[in-house]
This record gives structure tokens, C-alpha cells and sequence, in this order.
């Protein structure tokens, strides 16, 4: 695991964009019943919606996937600052369902919207990847680069198992995309990043690339689980332990955080985590009903969901934390103050 004190390092989140939902399938919880061939009834879209507390969420058209998504989120990024294409030091891309596995998506988004100096390069790590990420970014600010930005995007609703609802019921597709300064708007107090690879496993895409017709089974590419129960225990014991360590390091409490943006596997699980921790259930940035969990786009797209909100305020000395933890497993987390 890592675990750092970087009391020195700033950065600022200029902007933060997102792919058009408007081109995508708004899928209400019976709407996701028809499309993987269930009949919907209404104690199982009770529990959906009151017990998982989603509502809808938006999956890729066929023409769609992982890397369109990016485009468009980036698209939207470029338009708002075209400054970036010259200035830029830097371009991450993060996700997991890259749908051209040996292609860097970061070089190929780069040089198809005309970035000129970035250096560009992908990274993985479940649904913490897009946080990762950021530490990364943070790093390279550090080490002198004058800002850059991050793209992450998801395609999950490609490689959920029709016959697993729990996750063909959560998941929704999505993009976001991030530029980030070294401007001193946040001080970074504490950060963590961590794999259990004994539970590498528990969540796979166990086909390979590239696909051989004559072998092809589509199950192969969905998602697989194996040793569920213990992993979904040790998924829930890495979400606390990680956010305990997380205010440790930065020598602060859950009621000390203002601004609580989290990677979200089910609104539920959410609130109890931050409950646990005492974080005030009004700092807590939640957005789950409207989009799912989208794996590692989720916590940047709850974050410009966040700062959208009419109440929403940065005030000097507020700290913001951003935490994700996915089946891997893998778990991040950023704690900063604001200056």
C-alpha cells in the first residue's frame, strides 16, 4: 500500500466536462429489464430502486464504447479552453473496458483533437483508476508540469452478465474529463493507493484478446465472480479501513470533511460508509440514482455533479476527499484542504 504525507503539493481542478449523455440510451430500471430479456416485476423494481437507490442510468448505443465516450468528454474540454492543445504537459487516460486493448487510447485522443506537447499515457486500475490518476497528475505538477488533464471513461454495460442483476442493475456507461492546474486552490494532506491481490480474481473478464472466432463464447466476455460472499466482505472491510487510514494520515476526523466525493457501488453502501465514519451526511456528494456506478468515471462525474449543486461552496480550510475502492482489489483516496 501507499500511503503519503505530500503537505506540499497543490493542484486545481479548472474544469471538469462530461461525454453528452444526450447521445446514449436512458434506461430506466424497467428499460434495463427488457434490454437483457428479464420480465420486470414490481417487487424486484422496488428493491432497485428503494434498496440500491437507482433510478435510471445511461448505456452506450451499439455504434458507442469506451473510447467515444472519451472522445466526447475531451471534445467538450478542448472547446471550453483550446489553450490546452498547446499547453497541456500531459494526457492520462484511465478506464478499464478500452475496447482497443494494444492501442494507447491516451496518444490516439490526443492526436485526433490536436494536443501538441502532451505526453500521453493510459493506466488501470478498476474502479480507483481515474483517482489514481489524479495522484499521478499530482505528481507530475509536483515535479514541474503546469497542468494537464485526465480523461476516464466506461463501458460496463458491454461485459454485464445478463443473468447477474445486481450488477446489469447498477451499471451504467459514462465519460469525464478533467483539467488540472498547479495552481494552489487545494494542498494535499494525505493520499493512499492499495491492491489486495489475493482477490484478483473476484471480479474478471476472463476472455482474451484478440478473440479467436472458432472459440468465441460471448459469456467469456462478461464478468465473472468468484468467492463472492468473502469478497464482497472484503470489499466493504477495504472501503472503511481505507478511508480510516486515509483521515489518519491527514490527522483528521470524518466530521472534519466537508466535501465527501466517493466512488459509489450502491447509494446504500455509500451513506453507511460516510455514517460510519461520521462524515455529516450532508457533505456527502451523491449521485447514483441518475448514472450508477460507471466504474472509474463515477467519482469525477459525482464531483461536477457536486460543485453544480446550488449549496455547494469551497470556504478556506475545507477539506475535500475523493475515495474509490473497486473489485480488484483496489482502493485510492485523496485528502486536501483548501487554501
Amino acid at each position: 500500500m501507499l500511503a503519503n504525507h505530500l503537505n506540499d503539493s497543490c493542484f486545481a481542478i479548472s474544469d471538469v466536462t462530461t461525454c453528452d449523455f444526450s447521445d446514449l440510451d436512458l434506461l430506466t430500471n424497467s428499460g434495463v429489464m427488457n434490454r437483457i430479456g428479464k420480465e420486470p416485476n414490481d417487487r424486484l423494481l422496488k428493491f432497485i430502486e428503494s434498496g440500491m437507490g437507482i433510478q435510471q442510468r445511461y448505456w452506450c448505443t451499439e455504434k458507442q464504447n469506451a473510447y467515444t465516450l472519451a472522445h466526447s468528454a475531451l471534445s467538450q474540454l478542448v472547446k471550453r479552453n483550446e489553450t490546452i492543445l498547446e499547453n497541456a504537459d500531459f494526457v492520462i487516460y484511465a478506464g478499464i473496458s478500452n475496447p482497443f486493448p494494444v492501442t494507447t487510447l491516451s496518444a490516439r485522443l490526443a492526436g485526433e483533437l490536436g494536443f501538441k506537447n502532451a505526453s500521453c499515457w493510459d493506466i488501470k486500475s478498476g474502479c480507483s483508476t481515474a483517482l489514481l490518476a489524479m495522484q499521478q497528475a499530482i505528481s507530475l505538477l509536483k515535479a514541474g508540469a503546469t497542468n494537464g488533464v485526465i480523461v476516464a471513461s466506461e463501458n460496463l454495460s458491454r461485459f454485464s452478465n445478463p443473468d447477474i442483476l445486481q450488477m446489469a442493475m447498477a451499471i451504467g456507461d459514462g465519460a469525464v474529463a478533467l483539467h488540472i492546474t498547479n495552481e494552489k486552490q487545494w494542498q494535499v494532506k494525505s493520499c493512499t493507493h492499495g491492491t489486495d491481490s489475493t482477490y484478483s480474481s473476484y471480479m474478471r473478464v476472463n476472455g482474451e484478446f484478440p478473440i479467436i472466432p472458432t472459440d468465441y463464447d460471448q459469456s467469456n466476455y462478461y464478468f465473472s465472480f468468484s468467492n463472492k460472499p468473502e469478497g464482497i466482505e472484503k470489499l466493504s472491510f477495504y472501503w472503511q479501513s481505507s478511508l480510516d487510514e486515509l483521515l489518519k494520515s491527514a490527522n483528521i476526523k470524518g466530521e472534519d470533511i466537508s466535501h465527501y466525493v466517493a466512488h459509489q457501488v450502491d447509494e446504500s453502501k455509500n451513506k453507511a460508509i460516510s455514517q460510519s465514519a461520521n462524515i455529516p451526511t450532508n457533505n456527502v456528494a451523491l449521485n447514483f440514482s441518475h448514472f450508477g456506478n460507471m466504474g472509474c468515471p463515477t467519482i469525477f462525474i459525482n464531483y461536477k455533479n457536486w460543485i453544480e449543486k446550488p449549496s455547494t461552496s469551497f470556504k478556506k480550510n475545507d477539506y475535500l476527499v475523493f475515495h474509490a475502492v473497486g473489485g480488484g482489489i483496489s482502493w485510492a483516496g485523496i485528502c486536501a484542504q483548501h487554501l
